[in-house]
């Protein structure tokens, strides 16, 4: 797993609505402290609908801050 450390971060959850093999597609993008460019760091494909959540880290302990399925 790589760590990153971005000026942007952004999560792209894109519906396929062609004869794609899988029916979601995610972007994890970011623009670089040092340039300003947009970088894909990576692509997943899935059938099933991605989860997005946001946590909090406190810590001491990791807290649920909403959840958008």
């Amino acid at each position: 797993m790589a760590i990153i450390s971005a000026a942007h971060c952004e999560v792209e959850i894109q519906e396929q609505t062609d004869q794609c093999k899988k029916k979601y597609c995610v972007f994890l993008k970011y623009e670089p402290e040092e340039a300003p460019s947009n970088e894909i760091a990576t692509v997943i494909m899935t059938n099933k609908k991605p989860i997005v959540r946001q946590t909090q880290d406190t810590g001491t302990r990791i807290i649920e801050n909403g959840n958008s399925n």
